[in-house]
């Protein structure tokens, strides 16, 4: 018998779930605090514009560009395909409803992590615009880096708007981070997409709760105010805007505050 099967034999088994946890906690983010306000939360932590963040991504991101690695999320190389399945299929959903034509506006969406990751099946839209909204400093090294025919960085979703309207807007664990998230919300439901598609989301049941997000090391030393948005509150603006709800998968990011979730909404029909 081989020594791993023997500690396994003499070992409960609530030792391992023990130890499972723990090791999960090294490598994922933790939330504390039920803040009364932006500021002070943002006393609390060093920021999401913190310089070292846009370096380790850009490392990350030129790594995947110059085919060194085969994606990067949050900063983090892989080297395996892997696929977020759920936000994928709305994405192609909604390419199939307009006709295998698909411009997605990702707000918030880093070095264009997601599409990186979903090159290859995106690849398959024959007619693909995608074009990344963020902070100033990360579309200065987009549009340096990795400006394409189909990628590319914009400053501000009327920027993007200027160049046609959004068949998806993307939000993939971005709207948590705003400091007013439905001001946003209400902003980007004026540019009149077909579609919103929200992944890896935050939310609580009840009133919306501001905590404080701190990073692992292992990933980059950073903290920032974090949301968990009410769920009744997020769904009427949407409802109240002429969306609804045609895909719902829950989210798999760990946390002892609320739940994760993921939703594809698509605008009522008015017939």
């Amino acid at each position: 018998m081989r020594l791993t099967n023997i500690i396994k034999a003499l070992c409960p088994p609530i030792l391992f779930q023990v130890l499972r946890r723990l090791r999960h906690r090294r490598v994922s983010s933790s939330f504390a605090g039920n803040y009364p306000s932006w500021d002070q939360a943002k006393l609390d932590s060093s920021g999401y514009d913190a310089a070292n963040i846009l370096e380790t991504i850009k490392n990350s991101a030129l790594k995947v560009k110059r085919g060194e690695a085969t994606f990067e999320r949050d900063s983090v190389c892989f080297y395996h395909v892997e696929y977020r399945y759920p936000a994928l299929s709305g994405l192609l959903y909604a390419a199939l409803s307009s006709g295998s034509r698909l411009s997605v506006l990702d707000f918030g969406g880093s070095l264009a992590s997601f599409y990186s990751q979903h090159a290859a099946i995106l690849s398959s839209v024959q007619n693909l615009r995608w074009g990344v909204v963020e902070q100033a400093h990360f579309v200065v090294c987009g549009q340096e880096n990795l400006n394409t025919r189909v990628l590319k960085f914009y400053n501000t979703p009327a920027e993007f708007a200027l160049e046609g309207t959004p068949d998806v807007i993307f939000l993939s664990s971005v709207l948590q981070y705003m400091e007013k998230p439905y001001q946003l919300l209400e902003e980007l439901l004026q540019l009149d997409a077909e579609f919103f598609l929200f992944d890896r989301t935050s939310f609580n049941d009840g009133d919306d709760r501001l905590s404080v997000q701190t990073v692992p090391p292992s990933i980059y030393p950073a903290s920032y105010p974090a949301w968990f948005l009410s769920w009744s509150k997020f769904l009427d603006t949407m409802s109240s805007a002429g969306y609804e709800i045609i895909m719902e998968f829950p989210g798999t990011d760990p946390t002892e505050i609320g739940y994760y979730k993921g939703l594809l909404f698509k605008r009522r029909s008015t017939h």
